[in-house]
């Protein structure tokens, strides 16, 4: 991608927008551990918020099935033609989503071209659910959803305002966290938005990643904070789902 934005900028916004098509399609089956981790927040009326680096919609949805509402900035994530109740659950979207669209500007997608990192909109977002309305925007709109583009600078395109918002946010939820569990998520310092916070936080670490990833990790905590506390879990998130959760107090 980072070559993509060297070469063909402008082919960029059409690929994330069939990247963001990609990942809209996917659904948790009831099965999903992000479906009972959702239910174990719901019945143990958990306190905390959630944050997540991936741009499909498996966290939200498996939110709104264990009856409560996931919002970000206020926005709420997931709509229906029925109101979904329940409580909100804050999901802080640091990269973006694959469903939600900056209002500000549109164009048609047959005869409006740009660069990627020449262009950017802001302003106000809407999340779009419904599959109809969804594969019609998707389609016909030049601008992709709100989603930081897969290379080394996370430049954005659409609703720069609010991943920036969404950023500031990630970085207030951990300096005022007494206890983060980082699970599945590479070591990369150059997204700094997101490691600069974590290496400032008092909270105690918990992280799980498999264990190359753990290995990394333990090599970061030590060089970024070294005097602070951290709990290494060497397996991947389904064998150690039970002890995050105890961790998290959630069982």
């Amino acid at each position: 991608m980072a070559r993509l934005a060297e070469v063909d900028p402008h082919s960029m916004p059409i690929r994330q927008r069939a990247m963001a098509r990609y990942f809209f399609n996917y659904r948790p089956a009831a099965t999903n551990l992000y479906v009972e981790l959702a239910r174990r927040i719901a019945s143990r009326r958990w306190k905390g918020a959630c944050a997540t680096l991936n741009y499909e919609r498996l966290l939200p949805l498996s939110v709104v099935s264990a009856g409560l509402q996931p919002v970000a900035d206020g926005l709420q994530l997931v709509v229906t033609m029925t109101p979904v109740g329940g409580r909100p659950l804050e999901i802080c979207l640091p990269h973006g989503c694959c469903h939600i669209f900056c209002e500000s500007v549109r164009g048609s997608a047959d005869a409006v071209s740009f660069s990627a990192t020449a262009v950017t909109t802001s302003g106000p977002v809407v999340a779009v659910s419904d599959p109809a309305r969804y594969h019609e925007r998707i389609s016909t709109d030049a601008f992709p959803p709100v989603m930081s583009y897969v290379e080394p600078r996370r430049t954005t395109t659409s609703g720069t305002s609010f991943i920036e918002n969404q950023r500031q946010r990630w970085g207030e939820l951990a300096r005022t966290a007494s206890k983060i569990a980082v699970v599945g998520v590479r070591v990369r310092t150059r997204d700094e938005h997101i490691w600069k916070p974590l290496a400032d936080t008092s909270a105690e670490l918990i992280y799980c990643g498999g264990p190359s990833a753990a290995v990394e990790f333990e090599q970061w905590h030590q060089s970024s904070r070294p005097h602070s506390t951290l709990r290494v879990m060497r397996g991947h998130f389904a064998e150690e789902f039970d002890g995050l959760c105890r961790e998290l107090d959630l069982l």
